[in-house]
């Protein structure tokens, strides 16, 4: 009779308990929560908080700026497998390479791959939904992107991009292998960048750096996880 009373009151708790959404990441994911007017861009964050406003989504921010996939494996029980929750988007990978040129470390693919895999195998067996993003660009351009601290081991966006490519189909397969769905945000900005980049400017169609997001680039961000939201709500 209690077990039965005890489960009836966890069932009854979980019913009541909104939909709790963690986004896992670096730096773009910890600005996804900037607000417009305040001299920043909206953030994706902000504007899936806008758009789900009265619905009954819990959007917690687990970006923490200058993360790799080793980052976040110091603290993913912390920051999603204790709060519980129901979806996952884990958004990782451009530091991974861009650190690498940036400041001469970066994250090796197979480190890469096998941090993710760690992950994304512990958050599956606490029944929660996870979607991986790919990660998207560093530079919009084609030829050379100034760096920030203009690491001299690389001279072209070429190389980066081919890393990027690298390092998006990890998350491609990992996708499939673990049956977890994928939003493939470097297709979507490379598709973007090419029709409205006729300049071939580094920056300033869905970045403000190269790297960062514009209001371009969070608004493309917010619609697209959105539609991953409300397909897990119904």
């Amino acid at each position: 009779m209690k077990y039965i009373i005890s489960t009836l009151i966890v069932l009854l708790v979980s019913c009541q308990r909104p939909t709790r959404v963690v986004f896992l990441g670096d730096s773009i994911t910890e600005m996804g929560d900037n607000k417009a007017g305040e001299g920043i861009y909206e953030g994706f964050i902000s504007s899936l908080r806008n758009t789900f406003e009265d619905h009954d989504i819990e959007l917690i921010n687990k970006g923490v700026g200058g993360d790799k996939v080793t980052d976040l494996l110091v603290r993913y029980d912390r920051d999603v497998l204790q709060l519980r929750p129901d979806i996952v988007f884990i958004y990782i990978g451009i530091n991974d390479v861009w650190h690498k040129y940036d400041v001469g470390t970066g994250t090796d693919i197979d480190a890469y791959e096998n941090g993710l895999r760690k992950i994304i195998q512990d958050i599956k067996a606490h029944n929660a939904k996870i979607i991986l993003c790919t990660p998207t660009v560093i530079g919009e351009n084609q030829g050379s992107f100034a760096l920030n601290n203009h690491f001299k081991s690389i001279m072209e966006t070429k190389t980066m991009n081919d890393d990027l490519d690298a390092f998006a189909q990890v998350m491609r397969n990992l996708s499939q292998e673990f049956s977890v769905e994928l939003l493939d945000l470097r297709s979507i900005f490379l598709d973007y960048i090419s029709k409205n980049n006729s300049e071939n400017k580094p920056f300033d169609v869905l970045t403000y750096d190269g790297v960062h997001l514009n209001s371009h680039g969070n608004q493309i961000i917010a619609d697209q996880m959105a539609k991953f939201i409300r397909r897990s709500k119904n």
